[in-house]
């Protein structure tokens, strides 16, 4: 299974998928770090006084960011799994067949 030349397209194209994995992994990130404020450090932080209850207000902006970046998540693991095809043009098969003829 030997890989096809590639040119100039599929440079572009595999460039695109590492910077959607790339772009995925950031949101994933911003997601996880949004929920582990929204929904740990602020009520935690009110509830020992730490904080003044005031700032539980802003608990929905942080879910609303958690939320709008896991849209964005769907949003780029679709583009992803379109662009993944260069993968298909590079190699003709996705899995190794282990030799047996």
């Amino acid at each position: 299974m030997d890989p096809s030349p590639l040119g100039s397209a599929e440079w572009t194209d595999i460039g695109s998928l590492v910077r959607n994995l790339w772009l995925m992994v950031a949101l994933v990130i911003f997601l996880a770090t949004n929920i582990i404020v929204g929904q740990i450090f602020i009520p935690s932080l009110v509830a020992t006084r730490q904080l003044p209850v005031s700032l539980s207000k802003a608990r929905p902006v942080f879910l609303a960011l958690a939320v709008v970046s896991f849209g964005l998540v769907i949003v780029v693991l679709v583009q992803t799994i379109a662009l993944s095809d260069v993968l298909e043009r590079i190699y003709d098969t996705y899995w190794i067949d282990g030799g047996v003829d």
